[in-house]
C-alpha cells in the first residue's frame, strides 16, 4: 500500500522543540541566502567585474557581457534541477543539501581569485563562465526539495508563509551584499573598487561555508524520505488539464516576480551605467530599498494569513504598484539623484513585499501535496532560467540598442501586472472550488 511521504512523517523529529525548528528553518534556507548574496554581489557589482574580465568599447556593452554570463547561472538552473533529483532518489536530501551548498561556496571562491584578463588572458572569463555555471547548478538542485521542506514543517495554515521564507532570504542576502558593497565604496577609492575591492564580497561568501554546513546538520534530523514521493496516478483527463492549467498560471505568477525582483536588483548597475551616479550613492539607495522591502515582507506575511478575506487589499496594491513603476523611472531619469532613486527603490520593494507572501501561498496551496516540492521545484527553476537570466542582459541591450533609459521602466509595468492576474486566478471563487491541492501539512487555513 503506497503511504504519502507526508503521512509518514512523525511529528516529534520535525518539531521537537521551537529552537530545533529554527535551526531546521535556518539550515533550509542558508543555501537560499547564500546563492543570493553571491548573485546579487555579482550583480553588484557587475559594472567593476566587466572592467576586469570584459573589454569593450563602451562600459554599456561591457556591462552588456557581464550579465551575459551573469545569465548563464540561470539558465542551468532546470540541469541543475533535474540532476540533483536523481542523485536525492539515490542519497538522500542530506546529502543533496551538502552538496548542493558546497557548489555554491566553490563558484563564489572562483570569482574570488580569478585573476584579470590582462593577466591570464581568455581564460578569465572562462573561470567567471564556470563559477556562475556551479551556482546556478547548485541552485536549481534544492529550490524545490527545501521550498517543499518548509512547506510541510510549518504548522497548519502557514505553509504558505513559510514556502516565502525563500524570497524573504533571497531578500536578506540581498541586502547583505549591498551593504557590504556600501562599505567598499565608501572606504576605497574608485581605483581599489574597480581593481580588487569587488572580490571582498565573494570571499565574505566562503566565510559563510562553515556556518550554513553546520545548520544543515540539524536538517539531518529531518525524517524525511524524498528520494521517491508517492505520487497519485488515479487522475482523469480533467484533473490533469486542470492541473497543467494551475502549472501555467504558477509560472505566470513566478515569471512576473522574476522579472520584477531582477529588474529592482538592477537598480546599482543601473543606476552606474545609465544615470551615471556613483556606486555608493546606488549601493545607499538600494540597502534602503530592501531594508524597507523586507520589513514590508513581513507584513505581507500578516496579510497572507488573513486568506481571501483581503483578496482585494492585495489585487489593489498589485494595480498601484503597476501604475506607478514606470512614472518613478522617468522621475529618476530626468532628475538622477539619491532621493529619486531611492524613492523608486523604497516603493517598488514595499509594494511587492506587501504582496508575494499571499502569491506563494495561493501557488504553493494549489499543487498537489504528493507532488508539490518536484513540480514546484522545476516550474520555478524553467520561470527564473528561462526569464530571471534575460531580464537583466536584455534590458542593457535594449537601453544600448534605442538609447532610452526609460526602457527598464515599460518592462516592470509589463511585468508587474501578470503576478496580479495570477494571483486573481488562484484565489477566484471558481478556482477554489476545483483546486487541485488538499489539507497537506503546513496547507490547512485557520481563517476564511
Amino acid at each position: 500500500m503506497t503511504t504519502h511521504v507526508e503521512h509518514a512523517v512523525p511529528a516529534a523529529p520535525l518539531m521537537r522543540a521551537e529552537a530545533g525548528r529554527t535551526r531546521i528553518m535556518l539550515g533550509l534556507c542558508i543555501g537560499n541566502f547564500l546563492e543570493f548574496y553571491n548573485f546579487m554581489a555579482y550583480a553588484f557589482f557587475a559594472p567593476m567585474i566587466a572592467r576586469s574580465f570584459y573589454h569593450s568599447a563602451t562600459p554599456i556593452m561591457g556591462l552588456f557581457y557581464s550579465l551575459v554570463t551573469f545569465a548563464i547561472g540561470f539558465f542551468v538552473r532546470p540541469a541543475g534541477a533535474w540532476a540533483m533529483g536523481l542523485y536525492t532518489r539515490r542519497h538522500g536530501h542530506q546529502r543533496t543539501l551538502t552538496a548542493t551548498f558546497v557548489m555554491m561556496a566553490a563558484g563564489s571562491g572562483l570569482i574570488a581569485i580569478t585573476p584579470r584578463t590582462e593577466q591570464i588572458g581568455a581564460l578569465g572569463p572562462v573561470l567567471i563562465l564556470l563559477a556562475r555555471v556551479l551556482q546556478g547548478f547548485s541552485e536549481g538542485g534544492e529550490v524545490g526539495p527545501v521550498t517543499a521542506l518548509l512547506y510541510r514543517i510549518a504548522p497548519p495554515g502557514w505553509g504558505g508563509i513559510f514556502g516565502s521564507l525563500q524570497y524573504f532570504t533571497q531578500l536578506v542576502g540581498s541586502l547583505f551584499a549591498v551593504a557590504f558593497g556600501f562599505a567598499l565604496s565608501v572606504s576605497l577609492d574608485h581605483a581599489a573598487l574597480y581593481d580588487w575591492g569587488w572580490r571582498i564580497p565573494f570571499l565574505l561568501g566562503i566565510g559563510i561555508f562553515p556556518v550554513g554546513m553546520w545548520l544543515r546538520r540539524g536538517v539531518a534530523d529531518l525524517n524525511v524520505d524524498l528520494r521517491a514521493p508517492a505520487v497519485r496516478t488515479s487522475r482523469d483527463r480533467a484533473d490533469m488539464r486542470r492541473l497543467w492549467i494551475t502549472v501555467m498560471v504558477i509560472f505566470m505568477g513566478v515569471g512576473s516576480g522574476t522579472i520584477a525582483h531582477w529588474l529592482r536588483t538592477f537598480g546599482v548597475s543601473y543606476a552606474v551605467t545609465v544615470l551615471h551616479l556613483s556606486p555608493a550613492r546606488g549601493m545607499a539607495a538600494m540597502m534602503l530599498g530592501l531594508g524597507v522591502g523586507i520589513a514590508a515582507l513581513l507584513g505581507g506575511m500578516m496579510i497572507a494569513r488573513r486568506g481571501p478575506a483581503w483578496r482585494p487589499v492585495v489585487i489593489g496594491i498589485g494595480i498601484v504598484n503597476t501604475l506607478v513603476a514606470a512614472p518613478l523611472y522617468y522621475i529618476c531619469i530626468h532628475y538622477p539623484g539619491f532621493w529619486t532613486l531611492t524613492g523608486l527603490n523604497v516603493v517598488l520593494f514595499l509594494l511587492s513585499g506587501l504582496t508575494s507572501t499571499s502569491l506563494w501561498q495561493e501557488m504553493l496551496a494549489a499543487l498537489p501535496h504528493e507532488s508539490r516540492g518536484f513540480i514546484f521545484g522545476i516550474v520555478y527553476a524553467l520561470a527564473v532560467s528561462s526569464l530571471g537570466g534575460l531580464t537583466q542582459p536584455a534590458v542593457t541591450w535594449l537601453i544600448a540598442a534605442t538609447g532610452s533609459p526609460m526602457v527598464a521602466g515599460y518592462v516592470m509595468a509589463g511585468a508587474l501586472p501578470l503576478g496580479t492576474i495570477a494571483y486573481a486566478c488562484l484565489t477566484s471563487s471558481a478556482w477554489r472550488d476545483r483546486r487541485q491541492g488538499d489539507a497537506a501539512p503546513g496547507g490547512a487555513r485557520t481563517r476564511a
